[in-house]
């Protein structure tokens, strides 16, 4: 330790306004970066960004809006019955809340880049593993697990794209994505009408997950 540490150790007043003095330096370090991300450019990069993130969450809507037809499904081919329907699609709502919840620790944690992934991975894996359930309890099982990464991947989405865009564009990219997750609705409806009749519904949760798998 040198003097001079030395005396601000022994001086409560100095040792606060040292800390004081260091406090405003991070504080202008962290300022300095949001400043330059906001005067950033629209990079390939970040188009790229955009994209993935928006393909996710189209998949991720995707999946959202094929769980009544799925439903509906199975209680007509004697599958299932009207409570073990309730349950399936209970336990896709409670994984959307609790991944919902938990999307912005993991992404403190972990980095917004890694907590994408891991929503991709649990949706993407639990839906595929949907695809091989022997009965609707394990169906319901697969269904929470997908609905965390469902939840987390919405607020995981925006966040990413909210860090990277220039401030003044933030709702321009905002909208852009949320108009492609939107279209997740007559996609699903359309998928749904398609392969249930011909294939059952297996084969949607077997696609859902591949296209999880390729964009991860």
């Amino acid at each position: 330790m040198t003097a001079a540490e030395q005396q601000i150790s022994g001086n409560p007043a100095a040792m606060e306004s040292a800390q004081a003095r260091t406090t405003v330096t991070d504080q202008a370090k962290v300022q300095d970066i949001i400043s330059r991300v906001d005067r950033a450019h629209e990079t390939p990069m970040f188009h790229r960004i955009v994209a993935l993130v928006a393909a996710g969450m189209l998949m991720d809507s995707i999946d959202v809006y094929i769980g009544s037809a799925v439903a509906s499904s199975a209680l007509a081919t004697h599958w299932s019955t009207v409570a073990q329907n309730s349950t399936f699609m209970s336990a896709g709502f409670l994984g959307l809340l609790v991944g919902s919840l938990l999307a912005g620790f993991v992404g403190d944690l972990k980095g917004r880049r890694v907590a994408y992934q891991i929503n991709l991975l649990l949706f993407g894996g639990f839906t595929f593993l949907g695809a091989f359930a022997p009965n609707m309890a394990v169906l319901s099982l697969c269904r929470l697990g997908a609905g965390l990464g469902l939840g987390a991947e919405i607020v995981t989405g925006f966040a990413m794209v909210n860090e990277f865009a220039p401030m003044n564009r933030r709702g321009h990219w905002c909208a852009i994505v949320s108009l492609v997750a939107n279209c997740g609705v007559p996609i699903a409806m359309l998928l749904c009408a398609w392969i249930i009749p011909r294939w059952s519904w297996r084969p949607l949760f077997v696609a859902i997950g591949l296209g999880a798998a390729i964009i991860w």
